[in-house]
């Protein structure tokens, strides 16, 4: 793939999400001009989601590519070994932080495992983006 080519691909990515997320302000004003705030939030929801996952899918293609050995780079596998080790320590401390509570504050044990399955999820995105922008 050209420069050209991933420019194009980048701002067709772009154009997209800012749609999405265009479409999702129209809809919760609509929605709330008529009243209904539950679908507002509903609708609104749904458009943020689906440029939130758009956004997340573009920049893990580079992982994609890096699990898959076609086209990956030494950059890019540099890149997405940094944001595995960040998920790791991140899922370390959540552990760690997990026991601590369970042990001594009597905390329930699902939300911890909802919520530490969306930070490592969260912390490897967030990992990727950041060493992608360092290189």
């Amino acid at each position: 793939m050209t420069m050209a080519q991933r420019r194009v691909a980048r701002l067709k990515d772009r154009l997209l999400t800012g749609l999405c997320v265009l479409a999702a302000v129209a809809v919760a004003l609509f929605a709330l001009s008529r009243g209904n705030p539950r679908a507002a939030a509903i609708g609104a929801g749904l458009f943020l989601g689906y440029a939130v996952l758009h956004a997340v899918m573009r920049r893990l293609e580079p992982a994609a590519r890096v699990v898959s050995g076609l086209g990956a780079d030494a950059r890019e596998q540099l890149i997405h070994y940094r944001a595995t080790r960040t998920a790791g320590q991140t899922a370390l401390v959540i552990v760690a932080v997990g026991v601590a509570m369970s042990l001594f504050a009597k905390w329930d044990t699902g939300l911890w495992i909802a919520g530490s399955a969306m930070a490592v999820l969260a912390s490897f995105v967030v990992g990727l983006w950041f060493f992608s922008r360092e290189s």
